[in-house]
């Protein structure tokens, strides 16, 4: 390798340095660890599983450290436009300078042990919350759990926040099977928070069988939504209310406040609230207007995720029944179960081809809508469906919530990529 790499060369170089794109294990990337002497990598670790909220659970924490003077590592995966956007450093992204860096050690200390592209960048991230001194990091699994790179980390509190069927190719499709593998980030005589009431007993019995600390939703700590504001409370010593909507479910920060408890940080309503207001998570929600057309972005995938967009577009428009979507996702997702979800709040579905070999085709994409009775149409691109819409709904006549931009990250990074350009 060349000193003289930018972080798009070494991010090229990256991919080809392993065979496949995921392969799942902890040997390789243990290794190298332990070469680096990378542990402990802070005064505090948290770990973040789940197939939805590992997100927005681990931007409230980071938002809330913030709030109690604690310097931060956040570790999260995919990005949506930059790489950097994967490892931030006191709420501020890595530059390519301190990523190229981190990119060279590593590479001269793994030598002949070839890792993917994951486990190589999760090293990067991990050298450089340990050259920062860090007070607390956060690190967000990719793919699973027990078998994700994260995982090879000793975590103080390791939460899952939900479960439900993604990553069918390389979990399965039983939720008990997905609920093991997700709760191999707990950790023995260690807190373990499940953010699901009902969620399968795969959790809880792991949990129990290790010995881990193991706190669940809705049984050891509850929340309580008001129409303006809502509470969350375990015991008579651990309670906050009067607390502010997010955009995104209260949930994940009931899920984050059990966790910090387990830490014995102080909680209090204004510090909640203070976090609650500084977090800008893209993607979620994300609300835009461009060339005549508003509209949503948001990152649902899953059904789950489909079903609270759903929900939240009829929240914020009485009359959504006949929205336009552009969605674009991968192959390997449950894009029945996702379409079925907003079915009565999309009227006509543009499908669209995506940068990625995974996703799959917008031609066949659309005939699966098709075959399911819904009003669907291909394109090549983003630009040619965003083009359709913007035709149908001129710069004067700029319609609310008229658009919705769906599915994989990649799909909602094409509708970014193109009204910021």
């Amino acid at each position: 390798m060349s000193k003289n790499f930018t972080l798009d060369q070494w991010l090229s170089y990256l991919e080809s340095v392993h065979p496949s794109e995921i392969e799942l294990g902890l040997g390789r990337i243990q290794a190298v660890a332990d070469r680096l002497s990378l542990f402990p990598l802070a005064n505090e670790v948290i770990v973040v599983a789940g197939t939805n909220g590992k997100g927005t659970t681990c931007a409230f924490i980071e938002s809330y450290a913030s709030q109690t003077n604690k310097s931060t590592g956040l570790y999260s995966s995919p990005h949506l436009i930059s790489f950097n956007e994967r490892v931030r450093l006191n709420s501020v992204e890595a530059t390519d300078h301190q990523l190229v860096s981190a990119f060279e050690i590593i590479e001269k200390a793994r030598a002949e042990i070839s890792l993917t592209y994951y486990e190589f960048t999760t090293l990067a991230a991990f050298w450089l919350f340990k050259q920062a001194a860090l007070d607390v990091v956060i690190l967000e699994v990719g793919l699973g759990g027990r078998l994700d790179g994260v995982n090879i980390v000793d975590s103080d509190v390791a939460l899952v926040t939900s479960i439900s069927i993604d990553h069918e190719s390389w979990l399965g499709s039983d939720i008990e099977v997905i609920g093991f593998e997700k709760a191999g980030v707990f950790r023995s005589g260690r807190p373990a928070v499940f953010g699901a009431e009902n969620g399968p007993v795969s959790v809880s019995n792991h949990a129990k069988d290790i010995g881990a600390s193991f706190y669940q939703a809705g049984k050891d700590y509850q929340l309580i939504e008001n129409e303006s504001d809502w509470g969350w409370f375990s015991d008579a010593s651990a309670s906050v209310d009067g607390l502010k909507y997010p955009g995104f479910p209260v949930q994940n920060i009931a899920t984050a406040l059990c966790a910090l408890t387990c830490l014995n940080w102080p909680i209090s309503a204004g510090s909640v609230n203070n976090a609650i207001q500084n977090i800008s998570i893209r993607g979620r929600m994300e609300r835009f207007e461009y060339n005549g057309v508003s509209g949503w972005l948001d990152v649902a995938h899953n059904p789950d995720s489909a079903a609270y967009l759903a929900s939240q577009l009829k929240l914020h428009d009485s009359d959504a029944t006949d929205l336009i979507a552009i969605f674009g996702c991968m192959s390997d997702k449950d894009i029945g179960g996702v379409v079925d979800e907003l079915s009565d709040v999309i009227e006509r579905w543009l499908c669209i081809d995506l940068p990625v070999e995974r996703a799959l085709p917008a031609y066949e994409l659309s005939q699966l809508l098709i075959d399911k009775g819904l009003n669907a149409q291909s394109f090549k691109s983003f630009d040619d469906a965003f083009t359709f819409v913007s035709r149908e709904n001129p710069e004067s006549s700029s319609i609310t919530a008229n658009l919705v931009v769906l599915g994989s990250f990649f799909t909602v990074a094409e509708a970014i990529t193109y009204y910021e350009q």
